[in-house]
């Protein structure tokens, strides 16, 4: 777990993953927060699916380091609810890489939570003396998404008509 002024986040396990996507209830219950359902942004809908399920199959694949290939729900201290997640694609590969991707529920936009839970997860993503570099990619027009990246020190790279590449140097 990961603490910074207003925010707790706690990487799921695979079990835990499981009820992530089959009963968040009773994830909330055994995260010991009060459950309240998500309002994500139906923008990126069936990323998160896609992601639910490479969390899944990864989580169970990587037990001992099941920390790089999951969800770490990010819970509001103040309101003791998750309000979103955030985390790493997978321990660095080759070259000390390794993407980092996040989201909020919608009700969270706007105070700075996202900035707060991606600083505590570089700090805690760079303690890997394997890590380099993290990367991450937005929408080209999630602009909202992009300034939590520049006020933690990202740089674009590169960009095409969809999405813009950003990274962070150790």
């Amino acid at each position: 777990m990961l603490e910074t002024t207003r925010l707790k986040l706690v990487p799921l396990t695979h079990g835990q993953m499981l009820l992530y996507k089959n009963d968040p209830e009773a994830l909330a219950r055994s995260l010991d927060i009060r459950y309240l359902e998500r309002q994500n942004d139906p923008a990126v809908a069936n990323d998160l699916q896609e992601a639910i399920e490479f969390w899944i199959v990864k989580t169970k694949q990587h037990p001992e380091n099941f920390e790089w290939f999951t969800t770490w729900e990010i819970i509001l201290k103040d309101e003791n609810v998750s309000v979103g997640g955030i985390g790493f694609a997978g321990l660095p590969d080759i070259d000390g890489k390794s993407m980092t991707g996040y989201g909020l529920d919608m009700r969270y936009h706007g105070r700075g939570l996202a900035t707060e839970a991606l600083a505590a997860m570089i700090q805690w993503g760079f303690n890997n003396p394997d890590l380099q570099t993290i990367l991450a990619d937005t929408p080209l027009l999630h602009t909202a998404s992009q300034r939590v990246l520049i006020k933690n020190n990202f740089v674009e790279h590169m960009r095409n008509e969809v999405l813009i590449h950003w990274s962070l140097n150790r």
